[in-house]
């Protein structure tokens, strides 16, 4: 299988060079050029969380017209705001029967393909795996966690459960679900009580766990998203702000990626997430008016 990795930046390359390893034909695409210079170079190289690290040699490509052949699976991965260009910038190399598989943050990420690309070759996914960039053509693999992936109308297709082994065979905790957009929202929510107040505060995400005023405005936020969500019949967990607090601790030390993005001075992905849950609550006429303020703040402060 042919798989093209769209969007290598840390946890796309991470992905990319554990598929290659299992002896899958992987092809990556960055914009970033010295990222890309690197790899065709030297190689793809990890450090793992043990310390150790592995350079793996991955075809790596600027330009979609400098793929060899068409890839069986287009592995999604660019920031949510650069989706849609990414994927019509690829929709000549793809074919009838390539299928596209989006483990990106936020929502919308469906939507967008969809724009350029067969809804029946879409299949959705979310990870908590975390990865950091290093330098150019070196990444650090930053924590385990599981990929869940599902068919957009929930059956058990041969398509996903093939694709799910593939990922387990290369190292990672894969599953499937039949009620995938669930686990997409479910992810969505601690996205919406997490990013947002840590790239404004410019704090790890523990902070979350210890700050009085931070956690009051965590759980408001939150709150309003399980309101949204309900009210298009997505099934939330019992308790949604626990759990939100309970990764803030077990991630205490991580710097969220809405941060990293501040920090680098690059857009955030607040539209797909805290962003997202006003302009569905507007639709919906349900009131939103911290992430609505959230929202504006990050946009705010990406402005500086």
């Amino acid at each position: 299988m042919h798989i093209l990795v769209l969007g290598a930046g840390a946890l796309g390359t991470l992905f990319g060079i554990r598929l290659a390893e299992n002896n899958c034909q992987v092809s990556l695409i960055s914009r970033n050029r010295e990222h890309i210079t690197k790899i065709r170079e030297y190689g793809a190289s990890l450090q793992e969380l043990d310390g150790t690290e592995k350079t793996v040699s991955v075809p790596a490509y600027l330009d979609p017209e400098e793929l060899p052949t068409s890839p069986d699976l287009v592995l999604v991965m660019v920031k949510s705001y650069d989706t849609e260009g990414a994927v019509y910038s690829i929709r000549d190399k793809c074919n009838a029967n390539t299928l596209f598989l989006t483990l990106q943050n936020g929502i919308g990420n469906q939507e967008n393909i969809e724009k350029h690309m067969d809804k029946q070759n879409i299949l959705l996914g979310t990870t908590s795996q975390g990865a950091t960039f290093l330098e150019p053509g070196r990444i650090r693999h930053g924590g385990n966690g599981a990929i869940v992936m599902g068919e957009l109308n929930g059956e058990n297709t041969q398509r996903l459960n093939d694709i799910a082994k593939i990922f387990g065979k290369a190292g990672f905790e894969c599953s499937t679900s039949s009620s995938i957009l669930d686990i997409i929202w479910h992810k969505l929510l601690i996205n919406v009580g997490i990013n947002a107040l840590t790239g404004l505060l410019e704090t790890q995400n523990g902070w979350l766990t210890k700050d009085e005023e931070a956690q009051k405005l965590c759980v408001e936020a939150v709150l309003e998203a399980v309101q949204v969500a309900k009210a298009q019949g997505i099934t939330v967990p019992e308790n949604p702000t626990r759990e939100v607090f309970n990764v803030a601790g077990a991630t205490s030390t991580n710097t969220s990626s809405m941060l990293q993005d501040i920090f680098k001075g690059k857009p955030t992905e607040i539209d797909a997430m805290n962003g997202a849950i006003v302009d569905i609550g507007n639709e919906l006429g349900i009131r939103t008016t911290v992430n609505w303020t959230l929202t504006k703040l990050v946009k705010s402060k990406q402005n500086l």
